[in-house]
């Protein structure tokens, strides 16, 4: 640990299954005494603050995505989201055009099609799951189709989905016991992501064709299509899971977005500012600096923790209450921030746009009539259970 007399040590465990089930409030309380606090447990620091979260994210070189806060994530590739200049450029700046949402334009019709014919069937349901019914059904139809998995063993990428994103903390329990029930799901997966495995008119294609005309190479070429496929579908499901517990929570707010559909972007920014999908994004310390009066060393990690700086009350006003017209809500963390921010976050834009749409069409409210249930992993984030009544 550095030197210093302005850090508060705390012996909590942000992992613990029981951190986890309460959801941004552990991660909330844990941060607020301090600006950055000392976790014994893992020997790291962490911050809450939305103000210092940025900065750390913005300067790659003080704070490098080459050194994990909580060690090297096991199952996730380290192609773009453990790079940094030049490779990170290297990486991102070819496959970057392939996700801006002038060239992702070209799927919004098949995303709202997608939607129009789950929520037909949904509405005639007396009670469904917002996680599995609505969240997953959807994007585990639209995402691998637009970037070309032929399989039809799509339930399974949850599965895989559990296992990367446990593997962020590869030391606690919570992981090991995943990685012991997950079977051949790792081998599996990595199969799905070969060329011959794909279709040929997907953005999966895409990206093996930069290999082809040798912006990148051909393996670096898979590891994209890989990453993208690890990095697609968990977060946005959850994305869209939580929206549903919004809107099922705040019936007015529902009533707001269905007279006015404008409000439709700025209330996914919202859903996520207020229960981002990721708990934390880690850094390494490059070089000796000052944190918020904080001496810190080289090799130093600090993690920042996005449910807490998503509720920073230090930058947003009423930060509990789910508002979608709020002004600035642009500024959160919940998809990264500066040159490592989210790939794919027009594409979960899209998506939760196309489902929430066509629900706001045919559904009056959105009722909870059962106890939702917090996904347990040490970095997705969201809810596994939304028991709803669509009332029409």
């Amino acid at each position: 640990m550095s030197s210093t007399t302005h850090v508060p040590s705390s012996s909590l465990d942000p992992f613990s299954e029981e951190a986890i089930a309460a959801g941004p409030q552990f991660l909330i309380d844990l941060c607020e005494s301090a600006p950055i606090i000392w976790l014994e447990k893992y020997q790291a620091y962490c911050t809450g603050r939305h103000d210092l979260t940025q900065k750390i994210l913005r300067d790659w070189q003080t704070f490098t995505s080459t050194i994990k806060a909580f060690g090297p994530r096991e199952h996730i590739p380290n192609i773009l989201v453990a790079e940094d200049p030049p490779d990170h450029a290297a990486h991102r700046d070819p496959i970057m055009k392939l996700f801006t949402p002038v060239a992702l334009a070209k799927y919004q019709d098949y995303f709202d099609q997608c939607a129009d014919v789950l929520v037909e069937d949904l509405v005639r349901r007396e009670y469904v799951d917002g996680f599995s019914d609505i969240a997953a059904s959807y994007v585990l139809k639209v995402f691998p189709d637009v970037l070309g998995l032929k399989t039809v063993e799509r339930r399974r990428l949850l599965d895989f989905g559990d296992l990367a994103f446990n593997s962020t903390m590869p030391m606690n329990d919570l992981y090991k016991e995943c990685k012991a029930r997950s079977g051949d799901v790792l081998e599996w997966f990595n199969q799905q992501c070969v060329r011959a495995a794909i279709t040929t008119d997907g953005i999966a294609s895409e990206i093996y064709a930069l290999g082809d005309k040798g912006e990148v190479s051909a393996d670096t070429a898979y590891l994209l299509v890989r990453g993208v496929f690890t990095g697609g579908f968990d977060t946005t499901v959850l994305s869209i899971a939580s929206g549903l517990k919004a809107f099922a929570d705040n019936p007015e707010q529902w009533d707001k977005l269905r007279v006015d559909p404008d409000l439709m972007r700025p209330a996914f920014e919202e859903v996520i500012r207020l229960d981002p999908p990721s708990r934390f994004l880690g850094r390494g310390v490059t070089t000796d600096t000052e944190l918020a009066g904080v001496a810190l060393k080289a090799g130093d990690r600090i993690a920042c923790f996005l449910g807490a700086a998503g509720r920073d009350s230090r930058k947003w006003e009423r930060h509990d209450a789910f508002d979608i017209a709020r002004k600035g809500v642009m500024g959160h963390t919940s998809f990264g921030f500066g040159l490592h921010s989210c790939l794919g976050q027009a594409v979960a834009r899209m998506e939760f746009k196309a489902i929430i749409s066509a629900l706001a069409k045919r559904v009056r409210r959105i009722e909870l009539v059962g106890e939702p249930v917090r996904n347990i992993n040490n970095q997705a984030s969201g809810w596994k259970s939304l028991p709803l009544r669509l009332v029409g």
